[in-house]
Order: structure tokens, then sequence, then C-alpha cells
């Protein structure tokens, strides 16, 4: 019985010793997050707003508001995805690089026909520097043939 503890005691010592040494001899590169003693240059994106409430609007009615940001980083980026979450949102913006310490704006146009009642819609931002942003647009809409098939099943 001595004999299994020891044996039991020596195997699990064994794999203890054999895998602790295991990773550093493969590892080439560090992971992501790891310091390596570099200080890597990034441009960082800051908006002056990243949520606007158009009001009220009419059913049909074409707003658009312009969000505006700058480039407080130290190296210079590109927007790569400006991506509204549905069809009733169109963007525009620059597609070419922002420099250090530069200014630009994203236009985000809202589409209200067939749209009614409280709404709010975001837009997905992602830098080149790996920044990742949520613009968001708010609004209230009436709707004339919404309030009419209500009042029609009072």
């Amino acid at each position: 019985m001595k004999r299994e503890y020891l044996l039991s005691f020596f195997l699990m010592f064994s794999i203890g010793i054999f895998s602790c040494n295991n990773n550093s001899k493969t590892r080439t590169k560090p992971d992501k997050g790891v310091e390596t003693g570099e200080k890597k240059s990034l441009g960082k994106i800051e908006f002056t707003k990243e949520l606007h409430n158009f009001g009220t609007l009419k059913e049909g009615e074409i707003v658009s508001y312009s969000f505006q940001f700058k480039n407080n980083g130290t190296a210079p980026f590109r927007l790569i995805k400006v991506e509204p979450t549905c069809g009733c949102l169109s963007v525009q913006f620059d597609k070419e690089e922002i420099g250090i310490q530069c200014s630009s704006v994203i236009d985000v146009i809202f589409h209200s026909e067939g749209e009614w009642g409280n709404q709010i819609k975001t837009v997905s931002i992602e830098t080149s520097a790996g920044e990742v942003k949520t613009l968001t647009i708010g609004a209230y809409v009436e709707n004339k043939n919404f309030n009419i098939e209500l009042n029609s099943l009072k």
C-alpha cells in the first residue's frame, strides 16, 4: 500500500515538473496585452458627442446629424468600419487617413418613413487603431397611419 502511494506521488510530481517547463521555449511572440517595453504609437478617436436626440419628428422626415471627432492619439488612423444597425440610417464619412490632432465628422442620416414612436438607433465605429465606439441617435416619430390604425381598434 505504501508502494502505491509512493508511485502515485512520483507520478503526480513528474507531471507537475514537466508541464511547468513546457511553454518557455516555444513562444516566439508575446501575447496581446503583454508589455514588450516598446510603446506603440496609436491613433485615438474622441467624439465631442456620442448621442444625439432629434426630438419629435413627423413620419417621413429625413434628418441628419454630424458627429464631430478628433484624433488625440500619437499616430494617424482610418475609419475601417462604420456600420448602422438598421436600413433607416445611412452614414457618410471620410475614408482618408485622419492625421494626429486632425478633426473630421461622421454624418448620420435618419429616414423616418415607416417608423413610429420612440426610436433609438446606433452606428458601430471601428478604427484601424483597434478602437470601437458606438454613436446613438434618438427621436420620437409621429405617424398618422399608426394613430389611425390604433383608433380604429377601439
